[in-house]
């Protein structure tokens, strides 16, 4: 019997109409993936004085989400790998409307962070697994569809923050931050719904067909191909791109207390908004250009010597020039975290790369997560604002080191890039049609 996929999750989608829709549905799933975290902070003043958070649980609230992705995103990946990728999108994008709609309508504080738990599973679930998709249904565009991810990602923080308590004020009342949970949790109904009827259906359970012998060498190859493609190690790409994001929620977390200990807080607002700001332009420009630098090690070089030259200037140089470095700090976050997205896709084999993308997001949130903390700490522990800095000094330096150490693009086995062959290894820019066995 053989083993007959349609376009889906198991193989490369070449209809034109469908590769519209999908790549349409993979920017609409970053979007949403992003948009309901992003409007809780501009709402969190009216959340802790309904609800009588203490500020440690105001903190965390807004935390939850990041340790869950940083918790979550390894068994995520696991998961995708054994019930299939396009299962597991559907089932974050339930999971995530089911907890963004219902923290609305049970107002209390025990309901409030479990049905966070449950939205920031469901955001797990699916942000872990497109890469997954990514790679098998467009092998040969996958810096540019992880590119378009990365805009839904970042355009969904960027407007969620920005129009929030726009539509709030305007259309829901002065104080119905409930009424914004609702805003943002229609979107991912409507999504979920196109999601199952749009997204190409993922194919039937067959058993596998025996090997010929033709089969079997092209095994052989593809297992020294994904030998190859293991040069660079889950723990690798985790601290790469967790730099990145480190830069991003360590400039967040901060800009606005240091400045206040320096008697500078008239630069605070223009500060984070040429921060958050700057990543969206690039992002959106990456987008374009994606395909061709995507795997390469000299955007993460570069991304590294800007920030470590921007986090200087910020230190050393008049306030006044604050949101010129921000917007340097911020578009290197964003370079780094929308090429580092493509890299479990270009690194790893179909069959691995929901493992590889679990660790490696898993790793992404983990240094995010702790790096605020260490920075805190040191300001907590010698008195010296500036040196809750120091990570992302050092973040700075990571993506200059772990981005050299990177194997050339050539390795990668992107279509239509050559490599050095030895005897008995397929063409430069074969791509051979079984996947290695994980």
């Amino acid at each position: 019997m053989k083993h007959m996929a349609p376009a889906s999750e198991a193989g490369p989608i070449t209809v034109i109409w469908q590769k519209v829709v999908t790549y349409i549905l993979i920017t609409l799933v970053g979007f949403n993936l992003r948009s309901v975290l992003l409007g809780v902070p501009p709402v969190l003043p009216l959340i802790q004085h309904d609800l009588g958070l203490s500020y440690t649980l105001t903190g965390f609230l807004t935390a939850l989400p990041v340790l869950v992705l940083a918790v979550g995103a390894w068994p995520s990946g696991l998961l995708a790998e054994h019930i299939g990728a396009r299962l597991s999108v559907s089932i974050g994008l339930g999971l995530l409307a089911t907890g963004t709609l219902l923290r609305a309508f049970r107002l209390s504080i025990p309901s409030l962070f479990f049905f966070t738990l449950i939205l920031s599973i469901g955001i797990t679930m699916s942000q872990t697994a497109v890469p997954v998709l990514i790679r098998r249904w467009y092998p040969k565009q996958i810096g540019l569809v992880s590119a378009l991810f990365s805009d839904g990602l970042i355009l969904g923080e960027a407007v969620a923050a920005g129009i929030t308590v726009l539509i709030m004020v305007r259309f829901l009342g002065s104080d119905a931050w409930a009424g914004t949970f609702v805003f943002w949790g229609i979107p991912i109904v409507v999504l979920f719904a196109l999601w199952l009827f749009l997204a190409p259906p993922a194919p039937a359970k067959v058993n596998r067909p025996r090997l010929s012998r033709q089969h079997a060498t092209t095994k052989s190859l593809d297992v020294n191909s994904s030998i190859q493609r293991k040069r660079v190690n889950a723990l690798h790409l985790g601290i790469l791109v967790g730099g990145g994001s480190l830069i991003y929620f360590g400039m967040n977390a901060w800009i606005a207390s240091y400045n206040q200990a320096l008697h500078q807080s008239y630069v605070t607002p223009a500060s984070l908004l040429s921060l958050n700001a700057a990543q969206l332009p690039v992002s959106i420009g990456v987008t374009f250009v994606a395909q061709h630098i995507a795997g390469r090690r000299w955007p993460f070089i570069v991304a590294g010597i800007i920030s470590a030259l921007a986090i200087v200037g910020w230190i050393f140089t008049p306030a006044e020039l604050q949101p010129l470095w921000a917007a340097l700090l911020g578009g290197s976050g964003a370079l780094v975290f929308t090429l580092g997205i493509a890299l479990p896709p270009l690194l790893a084999a179909p069959q691995e790369v929901g493992r590889l993308a679990g660790i490696t997001l898993s790793l992404t949130y983990g240094v995010a997560f702790v790096g605020p903390f260490i920075g805190g700490a040191l300001w907590d522990l010698f008195n010296v604002p500036a040196l809750a800095f120091v990570p992302v000094v050092i973040a700075s330096v990571m993506l200059i080191v772990l981005g050299a150490l990177l194997p050339s693009r050539s390795s990668f086995g992107i279509p239509g890039e050559t490599r050095p062959t030895s005897k008995g290894e397929h063409k430069p820019g074969t791509i051979t049609s079984t996947p290695p066995t994980g």
